[in-house]
Protein backbone atom coordinates (compact mmCIF):
# COMPACT_ATOMS: atom_id res chain seq x y z
CA UNK A 1 0.00 0.00 0.00
CA UNK A 2 3.03 2.29 -0.72
CA UNK A 3 1.78 5.97 -2.09
CA UNK A 4 3.02 9.84 -1.31
CA UNK A 5 1.62 13.16 -0.99
CA UNK A 6 1.04 14.70 -4.51
CA UNK A 7 0.15 17.83 -6.14
CA UNK A 8 -2.98 18.65 -7.12
CA UNK A 9 -2.21 21.58 -10.04
CA UNK A 10 -4.32 21.72 -12.63
CA UNK A 11 -6.97 20.50 -10.70
CA UNK A 12 -7.99 17.71 -7.45
CA UNK A 13 -7.85 15.31 -10.40
CA UNK A 14 -4.71 14.97 -11.52
CA UNK A 15 -3.77 13.68 -7.89
CA UNK A 16 -4.28 10.17 -8.75
CA UNK A 17 -3.11 10.21 -12.28
CA UNK A 18 0.58 11.74 -10.42
CA UNK A 19 0.26 9.05 -8.07
CA UNK A 20 0.07 6.36 -10.57
CA UNK A 21 3.12 7.30 -12.20
CA UNK A 22 5.04 6.42 -9.72
CA UNK A 23 3.15 2.74 -9.30
CA UNK A 24 1.50 4.05 -6.13
CA UNK A 25 -1.77 1.84 -4.83
CA UNK A 26 -2.91 5.25 -2.55
CA UNK A 27 -1.77 8.79 -2.37
CA UNK A 28 -2.15 12.11 0.04
CA UNK A 29 -3.16 15.24 -1.09
CA UNK A 30 -4.82 18.94 0.49
CA UNK A 31 -7.94 19.44 -0.72
CA UNK A 32 -6.99 23.56 -0.22
CA UNK A 33 -4.24 25.67 0.17
CA UNK A 34 -2.71 24.07 3.63
CA UNK A 35 -1.34 27.69 4.59
CA UNK A 36 -4.63 29.56 4.10
CA UNK A 37 -7.88 29.73 6.10
CA UNK A 38 -10.46 30.42 3.33
CA UNK A 39 -11.55 27.26 0.70
CA UNK A 40 -12.02 27.57 -2.73
CA UNK A 41 -15.10 25.30 -3.28
CA UNK A 42 -14.90 22.55 -5.27
CA UNK A 43 -16.56 22.41 -8.42
CA UNK A 44 -19.17 19.63 -9.20
CA UNK A 45 -17.78 18.66 -12.21
CA UNK A 46 -13.81 18.64 -10.54
CA UNK A 47 -15.10 16.27 -7.65
CA UNK A 48 -16.81 13.94 -10.18
CA UNK A 49 -13.45 13.82 -12.03
CA UNK A 50 -11.64 13.30 -8.62
CA UNK A 51 -13.80 10.31 -7.76
CA UNK A 52 -13.62 8.80 -11.19
CA UNK A 53 -10.03 8.82 -11.88
CA UNK A 54 -9.28 7.61 -8.57
CA UNK A 55 -11.10 4.79 -9.36
CA UNK A 56 -9.77 4.35 -13.25
CA UNK A 57 -6.55 4.33 -11.49
CA UNK A 58 -7.41 1.65 -8.81
CA UNK A 59 -6.44 3.76 -5.58
CA UNK A 60 -7.24 2.84 -2.54
CA UNK A 61 -7.23 4.42 1.44
CA UNK A 62 -6.65 7.57 0.05
CA UNK A 63 -5.70 10.58 3.14
CA UNK A 64 -6.10 14.18 3.02
CA UNK A 65 -4.11 16.25 4.66
CA UNK A 66 -5.88 18.83 6.72
CA UNK A 67 -4.01 22.35 7.07
CA UNK A 68 -1.62 23.38 8.80
CA UNK A 69 -3.08 26.28 10.38
CA UNK A 70 -5.57 23.84 12.34
CA UNK A 71 -4.98 24.28 16.23
CA UNK A 72 -7.68 21.51 18.50
CA UNK A 73 -5.27 21.99 21.09
CA UNK A 74 -6.30 26.19 21.05
CA UNK A 75 -8.15 27.88 23.96
CA UNK A 76 -8.26 31.07 23.15
CA UNK A 77 -10.78 32.87 20.71
CA UNK A 78 -10.57 33.95 17.59
CA UNK A 79 -8.25 30.82 16.76
CA UNK A 80 -10.45 27.96 18.44
CA UNK A 81 -13.54 29.16 16.91
CA UNK A 82 -11.50 29.79 13.09
CA UNK A 83 -9.95 25.88 13.68
CA UNK A 84 -13.05 24.31 14.57
CA UNK A 85 -15.28 26.17 11.36
CA UNK A 86 -11.83 25.19 9.05
CA UNK A 87 -11.66 21.63 10.50
CA UNK A 88 -15.23 21.23 9.95
CA UNK A 89 -15.01 22.37 6.57
CA UNK A 90 -11.95 19.89 5.92
CA UNK A 91 -14.57 17.01 6.94
CA UNK A 92 -17.15 18.16 4.42
CA UNK A 93 -14.47 18.13 1.86
CA UNK A 94 -13.33 14.60 2.19
CA UNK A 95 -17.03 13.00 2.28
CA UNK A 96 -17.15 15.12 -0.96
CA UNK A 97 -14.27 13.52 -2.67
CA UNK A 98 -15.31 9.76 -0.94
CA UNK A 99 -11.67 9.55 0.53
CA UNK A 100 -11.44 7.45 3.44
CA UNK A 101 -9.29 9.18 5.88
CA UNK A 102 -8.71 13.00 7.11
CA UNK A 103 -4.84 13.47 8.49
CA UNK A 104 -4.55 15.82 11.62
CA UNK A 105 -1.85 17.19 13.30
CA UNK A 106 -3.46 17.10 16.86
CA UNK A 107 -2.66 20.53 18.20
CA UNK A 108 -0.22 22.50 20.80
CA UNK A 109 -0.93 23.83 24.00
CA UNK A 110 0.32 26.99 23.46
CA UNK A 111 0.29 28.71 26.62
CA UNK A 112 -1.36 26.43 28.40
CA UNK A 113 -0.90 22.86 29.69
CA UNK A 114 -0.70 19.68 27.94
CA UNK A 115 -3.59 18.42 29.79
CA UNK A 116 -5.77 21.60 28.51
CA UNK A 117 -4.62 20.82 24.97
CA UNK A 118 -5.49 16.89 25.09
CA UNK A 119 -8.81 18.24 26.40
CA UNK A 120 -9.84 20.51 23.76
CA UNK A 121 -8.47 18.22 21.13
CA UNK A 122 -11.16 15.47 22.03
CA UNK A 123 -13.95 18.26 22.70
CA UNK A 124 -12.68 19.42 18.91
CA UNK A 125 -13.68 16.35 17.29
CA UNK A 126 -16.24 15.46 19.14
CA UNK A 127 -18.21 18.60 18.28
CA UNK A 128 -17.23 18.64 14.79
CA UNK A 129 -18.06 15.52 13.65
CA UNK A 130 -21.24 14.44 11.94
CA UNK A 131 -23.55 11.14 12.40
CA UNK A 132 -23.88 10.91 8.99
CA UNK A 133 -20.01 11.79 8.06
CA UNK A 134 -17.93 8.85 6.23
CA UNK A 135 -14.68 9.93 6.64
CA UNK A 136 -12.09 8.67 9.43
CA UNK A 137 -10.08 10.89 11.36
CA UNK A 138 -6.38 9.81 12.20
CA UNK A 139 -4.49 11.77 14.33
CA UNK A 140 -0.89 12.35 13.56
CA UNK A 141 2.09 11.52 15.90
CA UNK A 142 3.48 14.09 16.81
CA UNK A 143 7.82 14.91 17.38
CA UNK A 144 7.04 16.99 19.89
CA UNK A 145 8.19 19.86 18.73
CA UNK A 146 7.70 22.87 20.65
CA UNK A 147 4.34 22.86 22.40
CA UNK A 148 3.09 20.17 20.27
CA UNK A 149 1.01 17.27 22.12
CA UNK A 150 0.67 13.94 20.33
CA UNK A 151 3.86 12.69 20.95
CA UNK A 152 3.16 9.79 23.07
CA UNK A 153 0.91 6.82 22.50
CA UNK A 154 -0.61 7.71 25.70
CA UNK A 155 -1.35 11.37 24.80
CA UNK A 156 -3.35 10.08 21.70
CA UNK A 157 -5.01 7.36 23.66
CA UNK A 158 -6.26 10.14 25.55
CA UNK A 159 -7.73 12.53 22.64
CA UNK A 160 -9.46 8.77 21.09
CA UNK A 161 -11.28 8.00 24.46
CA UNK A 162 -12.36 11.81 25.43
CA UNK A 163 -13.27 12.59 21.42
CA UNK A 164 -16.04 9.51 22.26
CA UNK A 165 -16.80 8.23 18.71
CA UNK A 166 -14.03 5.55 18.66
CA UNK A 167 -15.13 3.51 15.40
CA UNK A 168 -14.27 6.40 13.01
CA UNK A 169 -11.17 7.79 14.56
CA UNK A 170 -7.54 6.57 14.30
CA UNK A 171 -3.83 7.22 13.88
CA UNK A 172 -1.44 8.19 11.31
CA UNK A 173 1.70 7.01 12.41
CA UNK A 174 4.68 9.53 11.20
CA UNK A 175 8.30 7.25 11.04
CA UNK A 176 10.01 10.88 11.37
CA UNK A 177 7.73 11.94 14.18
CA UNK A 178 7.46 9.00 16.25
CA UNK A 179 11.30 8.25 15.41
CA UNK A 180 11.94 12.13 16.74
CA UNK A 181 10.00 11.71 20.05
CA UNK A 182 12.14 9.16 21.88
CA UNK A 183 10.89 5.73 20.61
CA UNK A 184 13.52 3.22 19.20
CA UNK A 185 11.75 1.88 15.67
CA UNK A 186 15.45 1.55 14.55
CA UNK A 187 16.72 -1.69 15.66
CA UNK A 188 14.32 -4.53 15.49
CA UNK A 189 14.25 -4.75 19.39
CA UNK A 190 13.25 -1.50 19.42
CA UNK A 191 10.65 -1.29 17.25
CA UNK A 192 8.94 -4.44 18.63
CA UNK A 193 9.16 -2.70 22.02
CA UNK A 194 7.65 0.07 20.50
CA UNK A 195 4.70 -1.55 18.82
CA UNK A 196 4.11 -3.41 21.98
CA UNK A 197 3.42 -0.21 23.39
CA UNK A 198 1.12 1.40 20.64
CA UNK A 199 -0.74 -1.54 20.94
CA UNK A 200 -1.20 -1.60 24.41
CA UNK A 201 -1.70 1.98 24.39
CA UNK A 202 -4.20 2.60 21.06
CA UNK A 203 -4.85 -0.52 19.97
CA UNK A 204 -3.15 -1.95 16.53
CA UNK A 205 -6.42 -1.87 15.29
CA UNK A 206 -6.37 1.59 15.32
CA UNK A 207 -3.21 2.31 12.92
CA UNK A 208 -5.01 3.39 9.78
CA UNK A 209 -2.46 5.14 7.81
CA UNK A 210 1.24 5.80 7.79
CA UNK A 211 3.50 8.73 6.90
CA UNK A 212 6.67 7.25 5.62
CA UNK A 213 10.05 9.29 6.15
CA UNK A 214 13.31 9.50 7.30
CA UNK A 215 14.62 11.93 10.50
CA UNK A 216 16.87 15.13 10.04
CA UNK A 217 16.75 14.94 13.55
CA UNK A 218 18.36 12.15 15.73
CA UNK A 219 16.47 9.78 17.63
CA UNK A 220 14.72 11.52 20.89
CA UNK A 221 15.61 15.35 19.24
CA UNK A 222 11.77 16.04 18.56
CA UNK A 223 13.08 17.88 15.82
CA UNK A 224 9.68 17.81 12.99
CA UNK A 225 12.51 17.60 9.96
CA UNK A 226 11.68 14.71 7.44
CA UNK A 227 14.09 12.96 5.21
CA UNK A 228 14.58 11.05 2.04
CA UNK A 229 13.98 7.22 2.57
CA UNK A 230 18.24 6.16 3.83
CA UNK A 231 19.67 9.64 4.53
CA UNK A 232 18.17 10.19 7.48
CA UNK A 233 19.10 9.38 11.45
CA UNK A 234 16.14 6.53 11.38
CA UNK A 235 17.81 5.30 8.29
CA UNK A 236 16.56 2.21 5.92
CA UNK A 237 17.23 -0.17 9.31
CA UNK A 238 14.46 1.76 10.21
CA UNK A 239 12.47 1.81 7.60
CA UNK A 240 12.91 -1.77 6.79
CA UNK A 241 11.06 -2.40 10.01
CA UNK A 242 7.85 -0.66 9.31
CA UNK A 243 7.56 -2.16 5.31
CA UNK A 244 8.59 -5.33 6.63
CA UNK A 245 5.42 -5.84 9.10
CA UNK A 246 3.12 -7.92 7.78
CA UNK A 247 0.53 -6.64 9.96
CA UNK A 248 0.90 -3.14 8.24
CA UNK A 249 0.54 -4.43 5.36
CA UNK A 250 -2.89 -3.50 4.10
CA UNK A 251 -2.35 -0.01 6.38
CA UNK A 252 -1.56 3.10 3.37
CA UNK A 253 1.97 4.46 3.38
CA UNK A 254 2.59 7.85 2.27
CA UNK A 255 5.80 9.34 1.58
CA UNK A 256 6.02 12.98 2.61
CA UNK A 257 9.69 13.71 1.76
CA UNK A 258 11.47 16.46 1.26
CA UNK A 259 12.00 16.35 -2.58
CA UNK A 260 7.95 15.51 -3.10
CA UNK A 261 7.46 13.91 -6.47
CA UNK A 262 10.60 15.12 -8.08
CA UNK A 263 12.73 12.92 -5.04
CA UNK A 264 10.04 9.47 -4.95
CA UNK A 265 11.86 7.53 -7.50
CA UNK A 266 14.96 7.58 -5.20
CA UNK A 267 12.77 6.68 -2.60
CA UNK A 268 11.08 4.01 -4.19
CA UNK A 269 14.25 2.41 -5.11
CA UNK A 270 15.30 2.41 -1.24
CA UNK A 271 12.34 1.05 0.10
CA UNK A 272 12.67 -1.37 -2.91
CA UNK A 273 15.95 -2.61 -1.37
CA UNK A 274 14.57 -2.97 2.22
CA UNK A 275 11.80 -5.24 1.59
CA UNK A 276 12.74 -8.08 3.00
CA UNK A 277 15.77 -7.44 3.90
Amino acid sequence: MLGGHVSTAGGLWNAPVRAGRFGFATFQIFSKNQMQWNARPIPEEERKSFIAKTVEMKMQKIMIHASYLLNLGASKEPQREKTLNGFREELRRADALQVEYLVIHPGSAGEGTEKQAIRNISAGIRESMGENQNVQVLLETAAGQGSNVGYTFEQLAEMIDGAGDKERIGVCFDTCHVYASGYDIRSPEGYSETMDRFSSAIGMERLRGIHLNDSKGARGSRLDRHEQIGKGSLGIDGISNVINDLRLSKVPMCLETPLGEEGYEMDIEKIIGAISR
